[in-house]
């Protein structure tokens, strides 16, 4: 099987999955420059494609393939019953490297990300989008989204041959990461690591543009959402205030205990 292959490169949205991918396809031989999206087999994804070609792609694909994921371990979120297993095979059977970032930069990223394409965001103030239903399907949905930021590290941390790597190990000690991550996937690494590109930090999200681009969304230009902005490590002091950060501790306290954020 093909599974032995895969690398699976996990995080929440907004939590350095880019810098990851890049990370390892940039600056490894043994791994295929191209990655795939697990989520791709989703119906509704703006880059779908079904799963007989996925698996077609993935198989003719050379060297370490690189699939990313941003849906919880269970793969419940599939509606196929031969799509959720396939899903749940390659999660599975593949090496795994969870990316992790403090919480409340994730929600500060999150904001200003979605108000590129959202109406409502953008008419949300921090507080209200932090309390927020965080609108994932099946028994989630109810969470608030630092409740659902705090499930997903907690789910994805009890998998077995996983590998938690931090957003600020990518920004502070960028060689020494590469070298780790190259050493737990055991595969080769470049003598000379290529630098981190901090400009491709909103490129979290595969297939983004081109929805915006057929929404027509992609000229509009909010204040309050610039899409040359670039999060870095301690950026939600600009936005959490007391209150702010009670609720988040309340509802993700633990999550940030067993990370190591203070």
């Amino acid at each position: 099987m093909f599974f032995a292959n895969t690398i699976v490169v996990a995080s929440h949205r907004r939590s350095g999955m880019q810098w990851t991918i890049d990370a390892l396809r940039h600056n490894s031989p043994d791994i295929n420059n191209s990655y795939m999206s697990l989520e791709q087999m989703e119906a509704d994804h703006d880059a779908a494609i079904p799963l007989s070609k996925f698996r077609r792609q993935l198989f003719n694909m050379d060297g370490r393939v690189l699939i990313n994921v941003h849906d919880l371990p269970s793969a419940d979120s599939w509606t196929g019953l031969n799509e959720r297993l396939f899903a749940r095979a390659v999660l599975q059977h593949s090496p795994t490297i969870y990316v992790h970032r403090d919480g409340r930069d994730v929600m500060v990223s999150l904001y200003f990300y979605m108000q590129s394409f959202s109406e409502t965001v953008r008419h949300q103030s921090f507080a209200r989008f932090l309390r927020g239903d965080a609108a994932q399907s099946g028994e989630e949905s109810a969470l608030s989204r630092p409740a659902y930021w705090a499930l997903h590290v907690e789910t994805w941390l009890k998998k077995q041959n996983l590998l938690a790597l931090s957003y600020g190990d990518l920004e502070t000690n960028y060689e020494a990461t590469v070298r780790k991550l190259a050493a737990f996937l055991q595969v080769g690494v470049n003598d000379n690591p290529r630098p981190l590109d901090i400009s491709r930090t909103a490129e979290d999200e595969p297939g983004l543009g081109t929805m915006l681009d057929r929404l027509g969304l992609r000229s509009w230009q909010n204040p309050f959402a610039d899409p040359t902005r670039q999060g870095k490590s301690g950026d939600w002091r600009k936005l959490f205030d007391r209150r702010d950060r009670e609720f988040f501790m309340k509802e993700a306290g633990g999550a940030m205990k067993k990370l190591g954020y203070k």
